[in-house]
């Protein structure tokens, strides 16, 4: 759906990487029970981050992997997390939020975006209705509706847009939990919300500033070509949000988990600093050497 919170591969152990690969299976598993049997065409690896997230306040006895062959998969079978509370908790939420996602877009985008997601409109509507967990789908509305509203005025503040899709993905970490559980996880939510919007609103800086559309940063730095400069300090900020990230992160109840915890911490230091490296303007960035990757050297 985003693009953005995805590990990096080749950094992560073999079993990492099945039981990664595993729970994209699990969660299109639990979106053709719970969602509909259409509804995994929504399907996105990002959803797999609070899938994990989620496996952490489940026991163990609830999490397990049998091989099974599926349609996309039809020759030869495969590792598939057997559906759990947490799966189908993701894959519940996820349906919402692709259908008001699917309107958002068509709101933005106008009409061709309405013909591309018109043949699906109804799997959306269907997986929403299926989905339950009405509060989550209220929380994503109100917030999606006060970004539209912010954009319609065209701030010149990528903050406020971009913390209210924080306080959107933060419910949906939070939905459920309680005491310091549902705030750790609320925190990560909002942290990876702020960083996603205002990724995302960088990464299409450029598109929207020839074509004359809104985009936050457009209207802060007047509509010229972002300067390294610039770019440094949208790059400066999203770093702190991955920092905000690994503060959440550490505080949750790993155990002796380790596969998750590995691959949660890979996409945090790993994957989303490689996701926006377009903003190192043709250069190499040097290097940082994330607490992860000296644990790791200790070992």
């Amino acid at each position: 759906m985003f693009g953005y919170v995805k590990p990096v591969h080749t950094e992560l152990l073999v079993k990492e990487h099945e039981f990664y690969r595993a729970t994209y299976c699990g969660i299109c598993r639990s979106q053709k029970k719970h969602t509909g049997a259409l509804s995994n065409l929504t399907l996105s690896y990002d959803s797999v981050f609070l899938a994990l997230v989620r496996m952490l306040f489940i026991p163990d006895s609830e999490i397990s992997a049998s091989a099974k062959r599926c349609v996309a998969h039809p020759f030869k079978k495969r590792p598939m997390v057997n559906i759990n509370s947490a799966t189908e908790y993701c894959a519940r939420a996820f349906a919402i939020l692709a259908y008001y996602k699917a309107k958002d877009d068509i709101r933005d985008e106008g009409a061709g975006k309405k013909i591309l997601i018109s043949p699906i409109r109804p799997i959306l509507s269907s997986a929403k209705r299926r989905a339950g967990i009405p509060d989550v789908g209220e929380v994503i509305k109100e917030k999606l509706d006060a970004i539209t509203a912010l954009e319609l005025q065209e701030t010149a503040s990528v903050d406020e847009p971009a913390a209210l899709f924080g306080e959107l993905l933060g419910e949906i970490f939070a939905n459920g939990l309680s005491g310091s559980d549902a705030i750790v996880c609320r925190e990560l939510g909002e942290s990876l919300g702020r960083f996603i919007y205002s990724a995302d609103a960088a990464e299409d800086y450029e598109e929207d500033r020839k074509e004359g559309k809104y985009n936050p940063y457009v209207k802060l730095y007047g509509g010229a070509p972002l300067t390294a400069e610039n770019k440094k300090t949208i790059k400066c900020a999203l770093i702190l949000e991955c920092k905000r990230m690994e503060s959440a992160l550490n505080l949750l109840p790993f155990g002796n988990r380790r596969t998750i915890e590995n691959i949660l911490k890979n996409i945090i230091y790993l994957g989303l600093t490689r996701r926006i490296e377009f903003l190192d303007d043709g250069e190499e960035a040097p290097k940082e050497t994330t607490s992860f990757e000296k644990q790791e050297r200790q070992e």
